[in-house]
């Protein structure tokens, strides 16, 4: 087929029938806004199902979409100019809506710097850290991929409101259900792993943390949506069907702590905003520790109370050897994608992680903060920390002003990147993870900012 499709007299036949149907779709959505909108939701909907979790869709033709190939050593050249043409092709389509939607953009850049000053700082961290990492060409690709992903987000944190951007979390987490559903009874070559479900995402604990989130959404849908209670009941017990396929018990924990919190945060409405943000960090705090508890009491459970075999990692192991070479850079680190080179054999910086007792060299950390710490040192830890901290304080104004569900949803996904990112990494990265925090992050900064409009400046339907 590679050879037919190349072939000198059929491949120009075939890039002229694709240039005339492009400018007849490109046409049809300027004359058509309602269909350009539609689209746009769609693009961004596949694009979240690409980078979902922190491994991101693992099978074609998702893996070929995935902005990680932009960076990655290994790929050839025609893989990455296909992805930059199909990239750029489904941006062009969009031209007649984005002269609308990207008016004002740069004055979103200033409201954010004001309101969440550390989390540019944080982003120009990412830009200058090929400027002292081991490989300048590796981190200068991998950091200018993190920061388009970012640029997306902020561009949908101002292009949508919490009452657009709910429908599409929903469609993202129906759309990994039933993906997981057909490669896990279908195709369990690739949906399923050492017998636990992943879907599309190639490692079980990231899988499962998606489906809590959707268990969550789902659930959330059922009780503001009563017309729609029987479809969310289903997707419900799909998601936890999933999920417990998946087998993981941070999975589990990150479900029951995600449904608390929904209850939780009527009572946090009521509060002063003071008040409202040590309980929001109290809770987030209590949800920490019992992730932990579970995890790290995993195998006495398993092993010695249920008589089962269970083969685990050691985070507990390898977690000190890495705070130790962080340790060794601790202001600023190795440089995003510095640290984790196992192709660079001995001259991997992260050779001496192994586990003794069981010989386990890890691909990363198997927790976000830490791997934030290895790339950028305890300054990019830092100025994480205190942009989360920022975006939680303006989450919980929002929660105040707003009505449910939307109001609290900022919140919940607050939550949810910290509990994934205990026990698994994902803070640092092109993954749906940051894609959410930024947007969030966003879109509760101009809220705020514009919480006496009836209608954002920032936003265009």
């Amino acid at each position: 087929m590679k050879e037919i499709l190349l072939n000198p007299l059929i491949l120009p036949l075939i890039l002229g029938i694709g240039l005339i149907y492009l400018a007849i779709a490109f046409n049809y959505l300027g004359t058509y806004l309602k269909y350009t909108i539609l689209y746009e939701k769609c693009c961004l909907i596949l694009f979240l199902v690409t980078i979902s979790g922190a491994t991101g869709a693992t099978i074609e033709p998702f893996s070929k979409l995935h902005p990680r190939v932009l960076s990655n050593i290994f790929v050839t050249p025609p893989t990455i100019i296909a992805q930059i043409g199909l990239y750029g092709i489904a941006i062009l389509l969009l031209v007649p809506l984005l002269r609308y939607t990207l008016k004002d953009f740069i004055a979103v850049f200033g409201i954010l710097i004001t309101r969440n000053p550390f989390l540019y700082l944080f982003f120009l961290l990412i830009l200058l850290s090929a400027s002292w990492s081991n490989n300048v060409i590796l981190t200068l690709r991998a950091s200018f991929v993190i920061l388009e992903t970012a640029i997306f987000a902020i561009y949908a944190g101002k292009r949508f409101t919490w009452e657009e951007l709910y429908p599409i979390l929903l469609w993202f987490a129906t759309i990994l259900v039933f993906l997981a559903f057909f490669y896990g009874f279908l195709k369990p070559s690739v949906g399923v792993s050492e017998g636990a479900w992943v879907g599309i995402n190639g490692h079980k604990n990231q899988f499962c943390f998606l489906m809590a989130l959707s268990t969550n959404l789902w659930f959330i849908q059922s009780l503001y949506n009563p017309k729609q209670r029987i479809f969310c009941i289903l997707m419900i017990l799909m998601s936890l069907f999933a999920l417990n396929e998946g087998g993981s018990g941070a999975g589990k924990v990150t479900v029951l702590c995600l449904g608390a919190l929904w209850f939780y945060l009527g009572f946090i409405k009521t509060l002063p905003v003071q008040w409202a943000v040590t309980s929001v960090i109290l809770f987030m705090i209590a949800c920490i520790f019992l992730t932990i508890l579970v995890t790290e009491n995993l195998e006495f459970i398993v092993v010695d109370t249920l008589n089962k075999d269970l083969t685990l990692t050691g985070r507990t192991d390898f977690w000190p050897l890495i705070i130790d070479k962080i340790n060794e850079r601790p202001i600023l680190g190795y440089g995003i994608d510095g640290f984790w080179q196992p192709w660079e054999g001995a001259n991997n910086p992260a050779t001496d992680v192994i586990v003794q007792k069981t010989q386990f060299s890890p691909p990363h950390s198997h927790n976000g903060f830490m791997d934030l710490a290895v790339d950028l040192g305890y300054l990019g830890l830092f100025f994480f920390v205190a942009a989360f901290i920022a975006s939680i304080i303006k989450a919980v104004i929002y929660l105040s002003r707003a009505a449910m569900p939307y109001g609290g949803l900022p919140i919940l996904l607050l939550t949810y990147t910290l509990l994934t990112n205990l026990t698994e990494t994902g803070l640092l990265g092109v993954t749906s993870i940051l894609f959410w925090y930024v947007a969030l992050a966003t879109r509760v900064s101009i809220d705020i900012s514009y919480q006496n409009n009836s209608r954002s400046p920032y936003q265009t339907t």
